[in-house]
């Protein structure tokens, strides 16, 4: 696809989004109030006292919970978190409540209205007292990892630099942190501004409209609210440093690319990233994050589905072992069950 190719590529679908967005968000402005939670079972401990609280978000339509899962849960607590795991199966296996029971301060079961953010909203209703925690972090399955010592990870993201830190950030549409892993510190978590917000969260159907109203929009409100915003992994350095690889290269050899069957690739995200158009990091950065920055996650849906055919995909599990011990095997195994018609 050619620079032109994706520009009018964009201006069709921010038509298209326009229009259904019109069309869908009155059919949802009613849908505010309900909960979809259907089954609940308590865990070890309970959430009662808890200070650091992180909300786990997961799906799978067979009710399993994939030892990549459960590696990722492991994590947060030795992070010093207790959890909060709710579920948008159909249903869930008495031998994944049985492990989770486990690792889990509570376990709920829902409806899959709202995608993930309708299960943040059914579950923060569970928390008494948000504004007398510590911190709380949103996080979902859609990431294989961490690869690196979580711990460590969060004392980069003090309260002192930032009330909500992302793992990413990204200026597609507007300027937001991606939302499949927020750190969320009091000062945010007593603004009036974030308890509007999820009063607000609607339990749409249309993934179109939970990315634009809930994850761009989260980071916009809390923007306007004065809130300092950061990522790990910023966007601008990473972007920053890509171009300046990339020129260094063709000024050191400009046939460099010339044997390369990702050339026209990199031809055109230099050109995109030069023009300024926005990609989405944790796919189109994916290695440079991996093996220079120390990122901790793959994106699930970049081995799964590759949506933006990024090339060289297939070398993730080299990639993962160059800079980390994380057992590849976890994301094979889950990657048995799940791919269709691909090979990765």
């Amino acid at each position: 696809m050619g620079l032109r190719d994706f520009r009018q590529t964009l201006t069709r679908r921010r038509i298209r989004n326009f229009i259904e967005h019109r069309t869908s968000w009155m059919r949802v402005r009613l849908a505010r109030d309900p909960t979809w939670v259907v089954q609940r079972w308590g865990g070890d401990g309970g959430l009662a006292g808890a200070k650091r609280i992180a909300v786990f978000v997961h799906f799978d339509d067979k009710g399993l919970v994939h030892p990549y899962v459960l590696f990722y849960l492991e994590q947060l607590r030795e992070a010093g978190y207790s959890i909060l795991f709710v579920t948008n199966s159909p249903r869930l296996l008495p031998a994944a409540v049985d492990v989770l029971r486990t690792r889990c301060g509570l376990i709920l079961r829902r409806r899959n209205r709202g995608y993930d953010f309708g299960a943040y909203k059914d579950a923060l209703r569970e928390i008494p007292d948000l504004a007398a925690l510590d911190s709380l972090i949103l996080a979902n399955d859609s990431v294989y990892g961490p690869f690196h010592d979580l711990s460590a990870l969060l004392e980069k993201a003090g309260p002192s630099q930032a009330d909500i830190w992302g793992i990413t950030d990204t200026f597609q549409h507007y300027y937001h942190l991606q939302s499949y892993f927020l750190l969320i510190h009091r000062p945010a978590l007593a603004a009036t501004e974030f308890h509007r917000f999820w009063k607000d969260v609607c339990y749409t159907q249309s993934k179109e409209l939970v990315v634009h109203h809930h994850e761009i929009g989260f980071s916009r409100r809390m923007l306007a609210a004065g809130l300092q915003l950061e990522a790990l992994y910023p966007y601008r350095t990473v972007a920053m440093e890509l171009i300046e690889d990339l020129q260094r290269r063709s000024y050191d050899n400009p046939d460099w690319a010339a044997g390369l069957p990702q050339r026209d690739y990199l031809k055109w995200l230099f050109e995109a990233l030069m023009a300024g158009i926005p990609v989405n990091p944790s796919h189109f950065f994916w290695e440079p994050l991996l093996r220079r920055h120390g990122y901790p996650f793959l994106k699930r849906e970049l081995l799964t589905r590759n949506p933006c055919s990024v090339p060289l995909t297939q070398y993730w599990e080299s990639a993962v072992r160059q800079v980390s011990g994380y057992d590849t095997r976890l994301i094979s195994r889950h990657l048995q069950h799940v791919l269709r018609d691909r090979s990765i």
